[in-house]
């Protein structure tokens, strides 16, 4: 695991998301929302999704005036399907001040990627999405990610879950672990995950 889980984010992680408080045009921010993306093992714990996401929004919010529960710049998924609103389980958005009215609204990819903007209070159940668990980036793809698993071994920690996280990759991965928990989570056996090790010899350009 990186030393210094924290100054490690802040100064490795955070610079992904900052850009996001300069853009202006929903379309270029969700293209930008899928060139990285954070995967956690875990939803809690002091290397989980929940974690990661408290940590970056605060230190995000260090860099915007706003007191409010939203502030421009900030990624959020959605966690309940809304077929009212055509809202799904999974979907991921950014909010943005609205061209004209500077009010905020929250972006989202719809169909025959058009764009969808709705006021915060219209959303369905959701959640800041700095960083998702595997389990919930799972339907999504990204350019580059973090993939983050905790020090203590668990359960969860598979061949399977680490192959679900590189192969939501286009392009290069990283992973934050011991050496230890890395080589315990490889080891376990799944059929699915065969090839796990190659693959991410593969993204790491063999070095």
């Amino acid at each position: 695991m990186v030393k210094n889980f924290e100054r490690e984010l802040r100064e490795r992680v955070l610079p992904r998301f900052e850009k996001f408080l300069t853009l202006t045009d929903p379309a270029d921010a969700l293209n930008q929302l899928a060139e990285f993306a954070v995967l956690c093992a875990l939803r809690r714990g002091p290397f989980g999704a929940e974690t990661v996401n408290g940590l970056l929004e605060r230190m995000l919010r260090e860099r915007v005036e706003s007191d409010g529960r939203y502030h421009g710049g900030e990624p959020v998924i959605i966690v309940r399907n809304d077929y009212n609103v055509g809202l799904f389980n999974g979907d991921l958005g950014i909010v943005l001040p609205d061209a004209t009215s500077g009010e905020l609204r929250v972006f989202f990819r719809g169909e025959d990627s058009d764009v969808l903007n709705f006021a915060p209070g219209r959303l369905p159940a959701h959640q800041p999405a700095f960083a998702l668990t595997v389990h919930k980036s799972q339907g999504s793809e990204f350019r580059d990610a973090l993939v983050i698993l905790p020090e203590r071994d668990a359960p969860v920690l598979t061949r399977e879950l680490l192959y679900t996280g590189v192969t939501r990759v286009r392009e290069t991965v990283e992973v934050w672990a011991t050496e230890h928990i890395l080589r315990q989570t490889i080891e376990r056996k799944i059929e699915r995950s065969s090839g796990l090790r190659d693959r991410l010899w593969k993204k790491d350009g063999g070095s």
